[in-house]
């Protein structure tokens, strides 16, 4: 296998594996035995039931009730095999690694082939004894690396690695994968048609966007995708031919339909004076580049006004990227022409005939298209439908800040207590943030994507830090902007915040043991979420450059004083 898979699932009735690669493209395995088709050689077993370990992909139950680990490459699975066998089994001999140690009471537990799994230690012990030259009483801590690797030679045989050959079957299947956009934002819960040869079928876009995976099951048909018009009709927005490799891809889908609560106003009706409306504020999130003048003006109220409505900032002059403020400015329901936000078509006026105009009918052969409410002139007494404030840039940022203000300054053992992102983010196997084993950077990063508003995809082995740059639903952006995810060699992630000095000063978790504010300069490369690609890549092109915020004046703002590790870590 020359791809990198991300995920896989097993089909006991049909004896497959589907392996998933960060293209999207599909590794069908079937026959052989089990440690073959898993790529575990060891046949190593999740150590609680459907727990993954590090560096498993997926978990496959037989109809024996049994449940074995399924790792990427048979190299990843004889690594973790070797890993396994130094740390938990190194201090037995070859004898008592196979039986197990007894716990004190009669009972021998932690056996690595007990005779209570249907096994033979003694035999298996001999077996190994008779490849390697060396006494079953020998001790793994004794041993070189080379007589190690003898002794997994052996028990990859007696575990039945190489057996059935004849029976073996692969198949790579590509796949095309869609998100639909706004360019910057992931489409919900949005109507798709899927045409394949002419055969049509409705679905909608999951909570980050993306459409159903198709499946090049006979290339060479040809393949439509239909989303809705501003009259509700379906039009064609991508059409491509099932090929030999898989892709990924975004179409952009900019029609928002903005839902008000209002009532036409009637015919000869004479409305009483309003009372005074209640104060509804607009949360805004500030950007890059943002002041509370600038914020005040475009929203017409003042600095003042600022200071006073949102008591949870100290100085509203010295507000930062992803602070949330509550604006109850005379101009809360305008488009804010601050951070990069764009204005969405305006909400049509009322008639001014007394009879309202006719919805015409929605066409049968697609979704329904949710009425526009009306909108009154200003000062005209009539309803007002309110369109929120759309804001585009780095959603995700406005989380990443709020768990920055939650943890100020705390370490991970604090924070793993309530809040273990790997936990949080669907990689429960890691039950804990503390140790060098459990890295939490990615986790972090993962949690902030997948609960910003709206919800971005995680890339597929969330966990680890380098998947990133391997999964076809993340794209690499040439320079940086504001809220990217920064990828350091192969093993940290984190968001770029600003520059300081010659480097970028990116909030991340895992930096010296928090969430905090650190710079980093080398060997860095750039992603974003592909639903966000396009409005990433306009703003490299309008040269839109970060903002200068030194890594001390943040933490020292946000309440962070710094963890420091031996040697000056920050990881």
């Amino acid at each position: 296998m020359t791809k990198e898979f991300l995920s896989a699932k097993y089909d006991a009735d049909t004896l497959t594996v589907d392996y998933v690669a960060g293209d999207g493209s599909h590794l069908l395995r079937s026959g052989g035995t089990v440690a073959w088709r898993f790529n575990n050689p060891g046949n190593l077993r999740p150590g609680k039931k459907g727990v993954l370990i590090y560096g498993a992909i997926g978990i496959g139950d037989t109809k024996t009730n049994k449940s074995f680990l399924i790792f990427s490459s048979y190299e990843e699975g004889r690594k973790q095999k070797k890993a396994l066998l130094r740390s938990r089994y190194n201090d037995r001999t070859i004898y008592t690694m196979l039986t197990g140690i007894d716990d004190g009471k009669g009972k021998l537990i932690y056996g690595y082939a007990p005779k209570t799994d249907s096994n033979d230690p003694e035999k298996y012990a001999t077996v190994i004894s008779k490849h390697t030259g060396l006494p079953t009483t020998t001790k793994l801590s004794s041993m070189t690396d080379a007589q190690l690797e003898s002794m997994m030679d052996a028990m990859e045989k007696h575990e039945g690695f190489h057996g059935k050959k004849e029976t073996r079957k692969e198949k790579e299947v590509p796949a095309t994968n869609i998100v639909v956009t706004d360019g910057a934002k992931p489409k919900a819960d949005l109507p798709v048609k899927v045409e394949i040869a002419g055969k049509a079928h409705e679905t909608k876009t999951d909570k980050s966007g993306r459409v159903p995976t198709i499946v090049h099951l006979t290339p060479g048909e040809q393949v439509k995708i239909f989303l809705t018009a501003v009259d509700g009709q379906w039009k064609k927005a991508h059409e491509f031919v099932m090929a030999q490799e898989s892709k990924t891809l975004a179409l952009i889908h900019s029609l928002d339909i903005f839902s008000g609560t209002t009532e036409v106003k009637k015919k000869g009706e004479t409305k009483a004076p309003a009372a005074p409306a209640a104060r509804t504020p607009t949360q805004y999130v500030v950007q890059p580049g943002d002041t509370a003048g600038r914020i005040a003006k475009d929203f017409e109220t003042t600095v003042a006004e600022l200071q006073r409505d949102n008591p949870h900032i100290k100085n509203i002059a010295r507000i930062f990227p992803g602070d949330k403020l509550s604006v109850h400015g005379k101009a809360s329901a305008k488009q804010a022409k601050a951070g990069g936000a764009t204005k969405p078509a305006p909400l049509p006026q009322a008639p001014k005939k007394s009879a309202p105009e006719k919805k015409p009918e929605p066409p049968k052969q697609a979704p329904a298209k949710p009425a526009e409410p009306a909108r009154s002139k200003e000062g005209s007494g009539a309803p007002l439908a309110l369109i929120p404030v759309d804001q585009k840039r780095a959603p995700w940022m406005a989380v990443a800040i709020e768990e920055a203000k939650k943890w100020a300054g705390k370490t991970e053992s604090t924070i793993t207590k309530t809040s273990n992102y790997h936990k949080l983010t669907g990689a429960g196997f890691l039950t804990s943030l503390e140790g060098k084993d459990n890295a939490w950077c990615a986790s972090f990063v993962t949690y902030c994507l997948t609960n910003a508003q709206p919800a971005y995809s995680k890339w597929k082995n969330s966990f680890r830090a380098r998947a990133v740059a391997l999964d076809a639903t993340f794209v690499e952006i040439k320079e940086p902007v504001y809220g990217a995810i920064m990828l350091q060699g192969t093993h940290h992630v984190a968001f770029v915040y600003a520059k300081d000095g010659d480097s970028y000063a990116c909030l991340g978790g895992n930096q010296s043991d928090q969430v905090n504010f650190t710079p980093f300069k080398k060997s860095l490369r750039f992603f974003v979420p592909i639903a966000y690609s396009e409005f990433a890549k306009k703003e490299i092109k309008d040269g839109k450059s970060l903002v200068n915020h030194s890594c001390a004046d943040l933490n020292k703002a946000f309440g962070i004083s710094l963890h420091k590790k031996e040697g000056d870590a920050t990881r």
